[in-house]
């Protein structure tokens, strides 16, 4: 064992990190049976498992690959320095030549899995809970960015509490890591449809495109649809651009998940359809961090303050209720709509 290799062990120790052998997690595993299997990314399986403690878990298996090993560390690394209700909780890893694996605690599913049964007030709580989780995540000195911020990576309690889970493509990210036509780009990872475009062209990442795939988990919220959409003709459609169109035109009332039945506050959907069409804006510039965000669901009228300051041309509120809307990222003509 290299001595760098041993300090990377000791400090996942010292941290609290279990480190299961491999027979454990077989046998928690039944063999890591595919019955078992909940899950599956590019470079890992998630299996259910029983521990020798009587107390579900998940357990991420990596593939084997050159990296395998290394991508163990660097998600366990930065796990193992978070502490928040709202990310997932680590229990430990399994590190060698047959097993690397990471366990996690086991929640009962996932907003993808779940969204179009949560009535209004439980999307409000995962809205809430994920943004409080990615301002946390930013807030580190170096901040850490997620990379992978979508529906299938929030995992959900029984009461709908968020866990921001999978931190496979994370990085702490250092401010001088790239500048300007200096430094090579990150390689683009992450899920088509949550990508923000100036990291899906040219690879530039900072907060802003954690904030980007935030909006568009806003949106699935808001309109009950996958952020791509499979067509009779076999052809893919985006939700940001779906919601984009209406949202230009004042059409925002056809954006609202039918499946709501109408029973939802009609300020909170307004301050939510705020929130999303600022966070998707297409320079990343314009995009408010995720604590100028949540101000929005914490304190509603802190649009109002933002526009005063001149900062966006979003959310006039007419006399008569009214909730202006700006045609596109770059005007600020004032179209209106009513629920």
């Amino acid at each position: 064992m290299t001595r760098e290799l041993f300090q990377r062990l000791a400090t996942l120790e010292i941290k609290g990190s279990r480190r299961f052998k491999p027979e454990e997690l077989r046998s928690a595993t039944n063999g890591f049976s595919p019955e078992m299997v909940i899950g599956e990314g590019g470079n890992s399986m998630v299996y259910r498992a029983k521990l020798d403690s009587g107390c579900a878990a998940a357990v991420k298996v990596m593939k084997s690959t050159e990296s395998s090993a290394e991508d163990l560390f660097r998600e366990m690394e930065i796990l193992s320095c978070l502490k928040h209700e709202s990310v997932v909780q680590v229990i430990g890893y399994c590190y060698g030549k047959e097993v690397n694996a990471i366990v996690y605690n086991l929640l009962k599913g996932n907003l993808k899995q779940r969204l179009r049964c949560l009535q209004w007030s439980e999307r409000m709580r995962v809205a809430i809970g994920v943004g409080k989780a990615l301002k946390y995540l930013h807030s580190f000195s170096p901040p850490i960015i997620h990379r992978d911020v979508k529906s299938s990576n929030i995992l959900l309690s029984d009461d709908c509490q968020p866990q921001l889970s999978d931190f496979g493509a994370a990085i702490v990210h250092k401010q001088n890591q790239q500048v300007s036509g200096c430094t090579k780009p990150f390689r683009v990872v992450g899920t088509f449809g949550y990508l923000a475009p100036e990291y899906m062209m040219y690879g530039k990442v900072d907060e802003k495109v954690d904030v980007y795939s935030y909006g568009v988990v806003l949106l699935e919220l808001i309109t009950g649809k996958e952020a791509i959409q499979t067509t009779q003709a076999s052809n893919h459609e985006s939700l940001v651009l779906w919601a984009r169109s209406l949202l230009s035109c004042g059409l925002c009332e056809r954006l609202i998940d039918p499946h709501l039945n109408k029973d939802y506050d009609k300020d909170e959907v307004q301050t939510m359809m705020t929130a999303a069409r600022l966070c998707i804006l297409h320079s990343s510039s314009r995009r408010p961090d995720m604590k100028t965000i949540l101000q929005l669901f914490e304190e509603p009228h802190h649009c109002l303050k933002m526009q005063r300051k001149g900062q966006v041309l979003l959310n006039e509120i007419s006399p008569k209720g009214k909730t202006g809307l700006c045609r596109d990222d770059s005007s600020d003509s004032n179209e209106t709509f009513e629920f």
